[in-house]
Formats: structure tokens, C-alpha cells, sequence
């Protein structure tokens, strides 16, 4: 059986009928399209294209003459966008050859550069690739094979082609590699044993995928139904390297025919009964210029589930030197390498992907709503370069595990993966993060995605509180309402707000044992608040003072505390959840009295642990980046109140400690050092400020930090054919560039019995401890007056 090219011209067309048993090139049916079935109820949609005008430049809409089509017909501009190119994938054109000589001005540029020999980089010639003369030089003598070639991977160059013409182009998967097999003559006849040679050939150069715009005139279902009648129909010789391109693993695209028949030829459906090649194989029809099925066209019938549209018609793509340098020529011949270039860029964009995940996410993400949703002319639709390249699942990560198939890895969606980090080391995170990436996969078939690392991670902030409403709220006196309990067995105390409880606390009888809602029950910490003068009625300084390592501010925290005299104590700490467990031990080693009163002491010193179930400093994560059950803090702490005379009181208190991050399985955080924080506080205030019912206080304090200590992530980084995922380690300083120091001056006059007046000055250097922060300052007054 005689086999020619599927190229629609009026002379193949003669040949065609004047041989009716020929095999013919798919590339040239009759004319440059048009519409031949579809009916009228049916419209023609399009994919979303993207790109700017870098990408969809003049050679981009130059395969369709500067119309919008071809490319854009199959939002190729969109793949490009993602980086797509088909760079590293290569691709055999079994064909007439290419144009591999010129002289003069006869040579192109499409393929060699700014030379006018070939190959090139771009163009391979195996040892023996022209299997129509039995040498090495497979050089075009026809024309069709260069203008296969052209639409496949035509370089991207944005320069005119040859010194003569301007019109210039660029392929699909431009920066593919093209391997060059002649099987057809100068007649455009593929004779089999040239047809056999060239894909066996291919298969030992190691391709990815075949391209063959040739085909016979029978009709796959009609001429043959099985595997063992399709082998006696193609012939034995072709049929086993179809076979043998299938065990390769290599995809084989097939023009369907221009034969204007309701199903492919032989070649481009034997695939539908011989499953050694069937998930690797695609059947390609034409679309004309209006979208439509092209009337040459054969149509997908049977083999639809395996069978694509591409457009075919009046495409502009590099010739061979005798008949000139870009020609439109449509057919079949045209829309199998449309494909082939479609598929070379899907498998550039995901590394992860086997080729029969390739194929199926081609068919699956094809355009198949409207027109092309007629599966018997279309079979999936019209390919579709934007949805292919696309997530077509949800986005996952993987957890921890080395194989994408692996039936014991875990996967989660990116919404459920999230870190948000304490401001102690927010900023040194996020430095370390900024430009770096992660890969992640596509719940439908695990093709890999690129995705920023920092997009995981929320920045804590201490300066995202200092707002003028905030500001301000510091100097107005507490609106909660406080009602006082005393009976036998103690003192109650509850603070409300409305219907809600803000705080409460409990002293037993003796002061031995201290219960605490949203209120510290640490006696040191109690004592301070009416001596200072500024923490007792207003907002001001709630916190300062309190041990950092118990303080979650999450509105359900709970503290108990045990004091067997002054001289010690215990304070414990939780929150609702249970998620925070904190035990410390308080020794106090000076104490005063006070008009008779036993104060607490004005020296306190601290030891203690807090445990932090899935979370560290106060920072929460999930998914991927999960800690374990336990991290700890061991720390320790010191507070000094001195009262300087009547009118002076000096408050201090400084805390440190080391964060051992529990590791949770298959987290992406794999290791971590020791991290030391610190933070500290120091205060002066004086009362009776130039005239008496004045107070005035300075206060500096600097809010936790890390000071030292770093943990790495091991992140899937890559992957590859054998679904196989690589991880790299990132080593993350959580130490920030800089440290945030609070000042504050804080003014209180009392006016009258039902009036008073209030000023805070506050000056805030290196917010968020980082030297990049604009310092802020904020001043505020305040004045109230009773009726």
C-alpha cells in the first residue's frame, strides 16, 4: 500500500482519485476551509488567549497571515505566558524532509539562525534519517515536510525569515528540538518500508513525539475493525513499528485525512482497537478559518475518544526554496503538527507528567462546549493551549512524600496550607522567602506547578496595631464595668462589657490561691497596676508588663496561680483549646510593706515552661508547614518595682527564653536550632508634675523577638517523568535586621472631681523589628468629663 501526504492541493487531489488505493500526506484537502457539517444551531466558542504584545507580536499572528487564528485559535499565547516554549523536548517529523541547503538568498532563518545551513541546533539529521535515498542528508525536494517542520517549531526570533520575505512566523513549541526523518519523496509518496525505517529510527533517537502528516484513503471501522485487519490493512512492517513506538512510550500524532470522511484513515485510528498504543496515539481533524470542521476534513467517528481539532487551513509556514519561502497550505498536514507542537508544550510546563498524562490532559482540557461538542466530528474539541496549561483540578501539596503516585501520600488543597507567623521573626521570614519557589500539583493528574513560598505565610505585626483609633483607645478610661465579691471563702472580681465578661479573678482566702479569665493572677503583675498610677483606670500598658510567654491574647486565656507566702508562687496558664500549657515558678527574693500591707515584693525572678500544641511563639500552622504536638519554651524572666520616694515608681521587667520546634511528620519544616527571644520593658513615672494631680511617666519596651536560631524547610522543589518528586532545603535566619523600640510619654491631669485630662506621645523605631519600617509616632489627647 502506497502512502502520500494529507495536504490539500488540487493536484493531490487528482492523484487521490486517479489512485484510489494511494496513502497520501495529510496536508492538502481542498481549499482553505470552510464549514461542512455543524449545524446552524451551533456557534462557534474560543478560549481566553493571553500574553502581551511581547508574545502576541506581528510573527505570532503569522502562521495565519496576521489574522487571528491559528496560534490564537488555540490561545497559544496563553501557554507562552507561563513560560511554555517546548525548550528540552523533542519532536521527529517523519515527512519529505526539510530544506536543509540554499545559496545566495535562498535559505531560511526559521530553523538555522543567522546562517543558511542546516542542522542546527534546532534541527537534528540522524545517521541514516533519508529513508527515500538511504543517506544522512534528508533534505525536502517536496516541500511538505518544511512546512510541517515551520509549524511545529519555527524559531521565535522576531526577524523576517529570509532576506526577501518579511512575513515572518514562529511554530507552536518554538524552542522544540526537531529531529528530521525523509520517508516521502519528491512526488509525495511514503512508501512503507520508508515509513518503517523513520519511526523505528525515531524510536532509537530517543523522541518524545512523532509527527506524521501522511495517511492512506480507507477508513478506519470500514476498512478494518480489529487489530489483527488493521495490521493485515496498514501491512505488517508499519504496523509493528506502530507498536514498537507505543512500547517506547513515545506519543504518536496522526493526520486524520482529507477524504471528507466520517472517520480517519488506517494510520490515524488503528490506535482505537490495539491498546499497546492506544493512550499514546491521537487522531487530528481540521478546522477552517471560521472554526468549523474544514470540508476536506475526515471527521473523529469512531476513534473520537482519542481524536482532536486543530486548525488546518491556510497556514503560513516556511517552503522549500523552488516554490518560494512562507506558502499557506491547508489540510490535515496542517493541524497534526498544531498538535504535536500543543503537546510539546504541555510537556515542557509540567516535568511531573508521564506522555499518556500528557495526551489525556490535552483531550481533557480541549474546547468541547457548542460547536465542539459534536464528539463525532470533534472527539474532545478543539485543543486548547490556555486550559491545558492551566490547573485543571484543584492545586495540592504533597506531604512529605517522594512519589506523586504513592497511594500513602497525603495532599492538600492550598487554601488548607497556611503559617502565620509571630512578629517576633515575621520580618526575618519574610526576607528569607521573598523570590523563593515550591512546587505544588494538580489534584487531576499531578502536573506541577511553580508557586511563590511567601504566599503560605502571614506576616505577624506589632505595627499594624498602632492605628489612631488604637492610639487614642489607650487613653480612655475602661468602659467595662467592674462589680467586687467578698465572702468567707474569698474575693471575685469581674469585669464586663455589656453582656460580656472581659476579665475575672479570684483570690481565696488568704491569697493562696489566685483564679484568672483574660487576667494574669501573677501577684507582681497586680501589684504594679495602682502604684504606676496610668494602668489602673485607663487602657494604657495592659501588657507591658505580663509574661510574654502566657500571653496568647485570644480572648479565652486562663491563668491559677499558688502562692505559699511572699517569698514564692506558682502561676499556670491555658486557653480554652488546651492548645497553650504553661507552668512557672516565681521567687521573690526583697518585699516591702506598704502603710502595714505585704505587697508582693519588689523584686520577682522567673522560671518556667510553656508547651504549644501545633504551633510555636505564638505562630499557627497547618497542612504542609504543621508543627508537632509539642513545642516548649523554657524560660526565664525578672520584674523590679521600685517606689522612689512619694512621688516616683520605677517598673522594669525583661523575659528570655529557647523555642524547641516539634516536628511533625512530613512538614516541610524538617529541622530547626534552638530560637532565643527576648523582650523587655522599663518604665518611670512620676506623680505630682509640676502641680499636684499630674502625673507624668516614660516608658521604653521592646516586644518579643528572636535573637538567634533558624529552621530549615525541605520544599519539593522538581519532578520528573518517573513521578518522582526531589526536595531542596531552605535554610531560614529567623534572627530580623533590625529591633523595634516603643517610646511613650504619657501625660494625666486631674481637673475636677468629675474631669480629666490625658496626652500620649508615642514614637515607634523600626517597626516590626526591621530596618526597611518608617518610624511612626502618633500623639494623642484625651479628655473626659462627667455629668
Amino acid at each position: 500500500m502506497k502512502i502520500i501526504y494529507l495536504m490539500n492541493s488540487i493536484s493531490k487531489i487528482l492523484a487521490i482519485l486517479s489512485l484510489p488505493l494511494l496513502l497520501n500526506a495529510c496536508g492538502g484537502g481542498g481549499g482553505s476551509g470552510g464549514s461542512a457539517g455543524g449545524g446552524a444551531s451551533y456557534t462557534v466558542p474560543n478560549c481566553t488567549d493571553a500574553g502581551n504584545s511581547t508574545i502576541r507580536d506581528a510573527e505570532y499572528y503569522g502562521m495565519s497571515n496576521g489574522s487571528n487564528y491559528a496560534l490564537a485559535r488555540i490561545c497559544a499565547g496563553a501557554a507562552y505566558a507561563r513560560g511554555a516554549t517546548g525548550s528540552g523536548i523533542n519532536v521527529a517529523v517523519i515527512d519529505t524532509g526539510i530544506a536543509l541547503y540554499g545559496s545566495g538568498n535562498n535559505y531560511h532563518l526559521d530553523f538555522g539562525g543567522n546562517n543558511d545551513s542546516l542542522p542546527s541546533s534546532k534541527i537534528v539529521t540522524p545517521t541514516g534519517s533519508d529513508n527515500i535515498n538511504s543517506d544522512n542528508i534528508p533534505n525536502d525536494d517536496e516541500g511538505h515536510g518544511t512546512h510541517v517542520a515551520g509549524i511545529i517549531g519555527a524559531d521565535n526570533d522576531n526577524q523576517a525569515d529570509s532576506p526577501i520575505v518579511t512575513d515572518g512566523m514562529h511554530g507552536v513549541a518554538y524552542e522544540s528540538k526537531l529531529y528530521i526523518f525523509k520517508a516521502g519523496n519528491s512526488d509525495g509518496a511514503f512508501p512503507d518500508a520508508a515509513i518503517a525505517s523513520s519511526l523505528s529510527e525515531a524510536i532509537t533517537a530517543g523522541v518524545d513525539i512523532i509527527n506524521n502528516s501522511y495517511g492512506d484513503s480507507a477508513e478506519i471501522g470500514v476498512d478494518c475493525n480489529s487489530a489483527s485487519s488493521c495490521e493485515t490493512a496498514i501491512g505488517s512492517s508499519v504496523y509493528t513499528q506502530m507498536e514498537a513506538v507505543g512500547a517506547a512510550d513515545i506519543i504518536n500524532v496522526w493526520a486524520a485525512g482529507n477524504d471528507s470522511k466520517d472517520n480517519p484513515s488506517l494510520l490515524a485510528g488503528a490506535h482505537l482497537y490495539d491498546t499497546d498504543f492506544q493512550d499514546l496515539s491521537i487522531a487530528v481533524v481540521a478546522v477552517g478559518t471560521d472554526g468549523k470542521i474544514a470540508s476536506y476534513s475526515n471527521k473523529c467517528g469512531v476513534v473520537a475518544a482519542y481524536c482532536v481539532a486543530a486548525p488546518g487551513s491556510s497556514i503560513y509556514a516556511p517552503w522549500y526554496f523552488a516554490n518560494g519561502y512562507h506558502v499557506a497550505k491547508s489540510g490535515t498536514s496542517m493541524a497534526a503538527p498544531m498538535v504535536s507542537g500543543a503537546l510539546a508544550l504541555v510537556k515542557h510546563e509540567f516535568s511531573s507528567l508521564t506522555n499518556a498524562q500528557v495526551v489525556s490532559r490535552l483531550f481533557t482540557t480541549a474546547l468541547d462546549t457548542d460547536e465542539y461538542s459534536q464528539s463525532s466530528i470533534y472527539g474532545h474539541g478543539l485543543i486548547n493551549l490556555n486550559a491545558a496549561t492551566a490547573a485543571v483540578g484543584s492545586l495540592q501539596t504533597i506531604g512529605g512524600s517522594n512519589l506523586l503516585d504513592d497511594p500513602n501520600a497525603s495532599y492538600y488543597d492550598l487554601i488548607n496550607n497556611n503559617f502565620i507567623s509571630s512578629a517576633a521573626f515575621s520580618n526575618a521570614l519574610k526576607s528569607a522567602l521573598n523570590a523563593q519557589t515550591m512546587e505544588v500539583y494538580d489534584s487531576f493528574d499531578r502536573a506541577n506547578f511553580d508557586v511563590a513560598v511567601d504566599g503560605f505565610f502571614t506576616s505577624g505585626s506589632y505595627t499594624s496595631q498602632n492605628t489612631i483609633e488604637n492610639h487614642m483607645s489607650r487613653l480612655e478610661p475602661k468602659t467595662t464595668k467592674k462589680n467586687k465579691h467578698k465572702n468567707l471563702y474569698g474575693s471575685f472580681t469581674i469585669e464586663t462589657d455589656g453582656n460580656y465578661i472581659e476579665s475575672s479573678l479570684f483570690y481565696s482566702a488568704g491569697d493562696f490561691l489566685a483564679l484568672g479569665y483574660n487576667q494574669s493572677t501573677n501577684s507582681f503583675e497586680n501589684a504594679i497596676d495602682p502604684l504606676s498610677n496610668f494602668f489602673n483606670d485607663s487602657n494604657f500598658g495592659n501588657n507591658y508588663l505580663v509574661n510574654p510567654y502566657f500571653n496568647t491574647g485570644s480572648g479565652q486565656d486562663y491563668f491559677m496561680s499558688f502562692n505559699n507566702n511572699s517569698s514564692f508562687g506558682f502561676d499556670t496558664f491555658t486557653n480554652a483549646n488546651g492548645n497553650d500549657l504553661g507552668l512557672a515558678f516565681n521567687l521573690n527574693p526583697l518585699s516591702s510593706s506598704n502603710e502595714g500591707m505585704k505587697n508582693a515584693g519588689d523584686l520577682q525572678i522567673v522560671f518556667g515552661a510553656n508547651y504549644e500544641q501545633n504551633k510555636f511563639l505564638n505562630s499557627t500552622s497547618t497542612g504542609a508547614f504543621a508543627t508537632g504536638d509539642l513545642s516548649n519554651t523554657n524560660f526565664t524572666g525578672i520584674k523590679y518595682k521600685k517606689n522612689l520616694g512619694d512621688d516616683f515608681t520605677f517598673v522594669g521587667s525583661g523575659f528570655a527564653g529557647y523555642t524547641y520546634i516539634d516536628k511533625a511528620s512530613n512538614s516541610y519544616i524538617d529541622s530547626s536550632t534552638p530560637l532565643l527571644t527576648s523582650s523587655f520593658t522599663l518604665g518611670l513615672t512620676k506623680a505630682n508634675f509640676l502641680k499636684k494631680d499630674q502625673r507624668i511617666g516614660f516608658f521604653i519596651d521592646q516586644p518579643q523577638r528572636v535573637e538567634d536560631g533558624s529552621m530549615n524547610l525541605r520544599l519539593p522543589t522538581s519532578s520528573d517523568r518517573d513521578r518522582t518528586v526531589t526536595y531542596s532545603n531552605l535554610n531560614v535566619d529567623l534572627e530580623p535586621d533590625a529591633r523595634q523600640i516603643n517610646f511613650d510619654i504619657v501625660f494625666n491631669k486631674t481637673i475636677t472631681e468629675s474631669s480629666n485630662l490625658s496626652a500620649n506621645l508615642t514614637h515607634v523605631q523600626n517597626g516590626d523589628h526591621s530596618n526597611g519600617s518608617k518610624n511612626q509616632n502618633f500623639m494623642s489627647l484625651f479628655y473626659k468629663k462627667t455629668f
